[in-house]
């Protein structure tokens, strides 16, 4: 069953216990609205363009046209290594993150399916490796503040982002080499994906609402209560996808099809009727009678990415409501 558009929904649907699923209302003011309508005009001046990104996603091909999109260069808050590795700067200090030298591996690799040597693809790759757990986790260096919690998450935290794109780097590098070794990161990876939430990523949708307790969801960001960064959790599902696609790997196949399933109910949460919520806390905050209600967190270059992911999606699926979707929320930012 898929929910269409609607700005008022309400259905039951089984759990996987067999338990009734309460989908609540989706209640949106003029308020709301408003928030969308006034990120529009940054939008539009920013001239973002979704089609930069948008492919037919392939597993093991240019992540999101990265190779073209994506580079790091030195700068006041950007340090590249002697093996293309960026540092972020965080409190007068320069750390490596684990997400930023993701994305940077899988822009060296679609540049080097352009020709370029793939030597700086696997010198990034293994600066990443380096950066993984025993267990699997690819934990911060630097303490952060998620914008909806006041105190900061301790050094050591962890993002279920950075572990689905570390699957889509390692299985890349699997491809490439043939070297066994890849395999062992990238199912230590998909290990810690797994661990429950606090200690981990793998959360489900309870602060949405109770009966959603058995719908898995991969957070970005360990927020209380989890917000459901939307962007966060399709990079998670790509590399499900990728570690599926390029090993085999049935649980990795089992985790995005089980992903994709509750991302189609889950959708239509993040339209707000103007554009596209950056993740689900303006319901989530407003669950709990001891948290003060927000309004929507809207930005205008997650709006351009979230049209070209789910377009990305749709290639993978062919469900039409990612289509649909991302052509609604482009029909937003049109002048």
């Amino acid at each position: 069953m898929r929910l269409n558009h609607a700005l008022l929904f309400s259905t039951l649907l089984l759990s996987a216990c067999g338990e009734p699923e309460h989908w609540p209302d989706h209640k949106l003011t003029d308020e709301i609205r408003a928030v969308g309508t006034k990120e529009k005009a940054l939008y539009i001046k920013s001239k973002f363009n979704p089609d930069e990104k948008a492919q037919a996603y392939v597993a093991g091909g240019d992540y999101m046209n990265y190779g073209k999109t994506m580079i790091h260069r030195d700068g006041p808050n950007m340090r590249i290594d002697e093996h293309g590795a960026p540092m972020v700067k965080q409190g007068g200090k320069f750390y490596y993150g684990p997400g930023t030298v993701a994305i940077a591996a899988l822009a060296a690799h679609g540049r080097m399916l352009a020709g370029e040597d793939r030597a700086k693809f696997l010198s990034i790759s293994t600066k990443l490796a380096e950066l993984q757990s025993p267990e699997g986790a690819l934990r911060y260096p630097f303490t952060f503040r998620h914008y909806s919690m006041g105190q900061y998450y301790k050094v050591g935290w962890t993002s279920g982002m950075d572990q689905g794109m570390a699957l889509s780097v390692y299985s890349r590098a699997y491809k490439l080499t043939g070297d066994e070794k890849w395999l062992e990161y990238g199912e230590k990876a998909l290990a810690f994906l797994q661990v429950k939430y606090p200690e981990g990523p793998m959360s489900d949708l309870r602060f949405l609402d109770k009966s959603l307790a058995g719908r898995t969801f991969f957070l970005e960001y360990p927020a209380e209560p989890n917000a459901y960064t939307l962007n966060g959790y399709i990079f998670t599902l790509f590399g499900l996808y990728d570690w599926w696609k390029v090993t085999g790997s049935s649980q990795a196949g089992k985790l995005f099809n089980d992903g994709i399933d509750t991302l189609e109910h889950l959708l239509p949460y993040y339209d707000i009727g103007t554009f596209s919520a950056y993740d689900l806390s303006y319901i989530t905050n407003s669950q709990l009678p001891y948290l003060q209600p927000r309004m929507p967190h809207v930005a205008a270059r997650y709006h351009s990415l979230h049209i070209s992911q789910l377009l990305g999606l749709n290639s993978i699926t062919g469900k039409a409501i990612f289509t649909e979707t991302a052509n609604r929320w482009r029909s937003y930012a049109q002048p």
